[in-house]
């Protein structure tokens, strides 16, 4: 059965850590850590690289969540992608741990006047 967790979060570290330059495009390497409420609660770590010139813009990044959906303790990985197409968020297969293992699913981020929502569809075997 399908379900749906939903969830603020917070920016709690923007943090670049490398940048490089070439032909107009420019790569940068990021970390970023989020806190967040809701039926997801907890902390969660993200790696992303970005690429953007003066008409594009474009990252990947993976995120590892520490916490809880709808009360069930664990941890999963979430794969993002994004740029011009859209945004696409999808657990990685495999990666739940603890009451979550064998969670599967995609997500969606929404900002409005600068708080961002968090929405979870989600399976999960046994809940």
């Amino acid at each position: 059965m399908t379900k749906t967790a939903v969830a603020a979060f917070e920016l709690d570290k923007w943090e670049p850590q490398a940048q490089d330059e070439a032909g107009g495009t420019a790569f940068a390497q990021v970390l970023i850590e989020k806190t967040f409420t809701g039926a997801v609660e907890g902390t969660s770590r993200v790696e992303m690289l970005t690429a953007s010139n003066e008409t594009s813009r474009a990252y990947v990044a993976f995120e590892r969540f520490t916490g809880s959906v709808d009360g069930r303790k664990g941890s999963f990985v979430l794969r993002h992608t994004a740029g011009d197409e859209g945004l696409s968020l999808v657990l990685l297969p495999g990666s739940g741990t603890d009451e979550l293992v064998g969670i599967s699913g995609s997500a969606d981020i929404a900002v409005d006047e600068g708080k961002h929502t968090f929405t979870l569809v989600y399976e999960l075997p046994g809940a």
